[in-house]
C-alpha cells in the first residue's frame, strides 16, 4: 500500500489538469480513457470533462506510480498493468499496446472516514428503507448473524458495509482484513490488517492470524478466493456477526460465488462435495444484502447513477433439490 499523496504528487508533476478532480470530494472516480479523454463520476453522474491529455503524460503518471510499488511499468509485458492500492484510493492503469488505442487509467476515490455516509444518511438517500436497515442491524448487531454484502463493481458494497459497521458497539473487539484500507471502525478496540500478496501476506494468512487475536467480530473487506475456506470456518466456529463482501448479480448468485470460492480455496487433501459445501454454507451465512448500481434519468434529463439495496434475504437452508431457500425481508 502506498500513501495517497504519492498519487497526488505523480498527478501534479505530469497531469496537473486532473488536480481539481483529485481534491474535489464530490468526485468519486477519475477515468482517463485511451486517447486521453477524461471522464469523472461527480455526485453520481458520469461527466465528460472535455479534457484531453497527451499520451506521454499518461504514461509518465502510470510509470511514476508503478515505481512507488517497486515495479517498472513496461509496455508489451505483464508489467504493462499497474494495480496500486493507496490510502483511500485505488489506481489501475494499463500502458499501450495492452490498451491498443492508448494508455489508460482509473482512480477510484473514497471519502475520508469522518465524511462517509452513516446508515441514517443512506436511508435518507433512499439507498434502502428504514425498515430494511433496522432489520439488518437487528440481525447483524443484536443477533450476531453472519452477513454477506453482494453487488457488482461500484454498487455500494463498501459503503453499506461501513454503514452497518458503524453500529457495532464500542466495547466489541473488531479485526478487519483488507487489501486496501476502506473499512471504517469507530470503536477503540480495532485491529486493522492489510494483505500484501506480493510480499506473501495473503488474506488467508491474515484470517488465520485474526483468529488468534480474540475477535468479537471478524470483518473481511472482500472474499476473493484463497481466504474463503478459512473465513467460512471462522464464521462457523463461534465468531458470530462476521461480515464480508463479494461480487455477484443477486443473492443466490452471491451464494453460488462463495461456493465456488470455497471449493477453490480448500487446503490440500480437504474434500467437500457440492452438496456438503452447500449445506455448510447454508448453515454459516445467515443474511445476504444485494445492492445494485443502475442509470437514472435526472429532472434536467442528464443521466445519473443510483445505488440501491434491491434485496435482503435470509438464508433458510436447502430445499429437497439442494437449492438455497431464500426468504426476502
Amino acid at each position: 500500500m502506498i500513501q495517497a499523496n504519492i498519487i497526488a504528487d505523480a498527478i501534479s508533476r505530469s497531469l496537473k489538469p486532473l488536480l481539481p478532480f483529485f481534491w474535489d470530494e464530490a468526485v468519486t472516480e477519475i477515468m482517463v480513457n485511451p486517447g486521453g479523454i477524461v471522464f469523472i463520476e461527480h455526485d453520481g453522474k458520469i461527466v465528460n470533462t472535455g479534457l484531453k491529455l497527451p499520451e506521454y503524460e499518461i504514461q509518465i503518471a502510470i510509470q511514476a506510480i508503478a515505481k512507488q510499488v517497486r515495479k517498472d511499468a513496461m509496455a508489451s509485458s505483464a508489467d504493462a498493468i499497474v494495480d496500486a492500492t493507496v490510502d483511500g484510493m485505488r489506481f489501475a492503469g494499463a500502458l499501450a499496446p495492452t490498451s491498443p488505442d492508448g494508455s489508460t487509467f482509473s482512480i477510484r476515490k473514497h471519502l475520508p472516514p469522518e465524511k462517509r455516509p452513516t446508515l441514517e444518511k443512506l436511508v435518507a438517500r433512499e439507498m434502502l428503507t428504514k425498515a430494511r436497515a433496522d432489520k439488518v442491524i437487528d440481525l447483524f448487531i443484536h443477533q450476531g448473524r453472519n452477513v454477506l454484502v453482494a453487488g457488482g463493481t461500484s454498487s455500494g458494497k463498501t459503503t453499506l458495509a461501513n454503514a452497518f459497521l458503524g453500529k457495532v458497539p464500542l466495547h466489541e473487539r473488531v479485526i478487519t482484513i483488507e487489501d486496501a484500507r476502506e473499512l471504517n471502525i469507530t470503536g477503540p478496540n480495532h485491529v486493522p490488517l492489510v494483505a500484501n500478496p506480493q510480499a506473501g501476506l495473503t488474506a488467508r494468512l491474515l484470517v488465520k492470524l485474526a483468529m488468534r487475536f480474540r475477535p468479537d467480530r471478524l470483518i473481511l473487506g472482500e472474499t476473493r478466493g484463497d481466504d474463503t475456506y478459512d473465513l467460512i470456518r471462522a464464521m462457523n466456529s463461534g465468531h458470530d456477526g462476521t461480515l464480508t463482501t463479494v461480487h455477484a448479480n443477486g443473492p443466490e448468485e452471491a451464494l453460488d460465488a462463495i461456493e465456488i470460492l470455497f471449493q477453490q480455496s480448500l487446503p490440500p487433501g480437504a474434500q467437500f462435495d457440492a452438496m456438503t459445501t452447500r449445506r455448510y454454507l447454508a448453515k454459516t451465512i445467515h443474511l445476504v444484502v444485494y445492492a445494485r448500481k443502475r442509470p437514472r434519468v435526472l429532472p434536467n434529463h442528464e443521466v445519473g447513477i443510483e445505488r440501491r439495496v434491491e434485496q435482503i434475504c435470509l438464508v433458510k437452508g436447502l430445499n429437497e433439490h439442494g437449492q438455497y431457500i431464500l426468504e426476502e425481508v
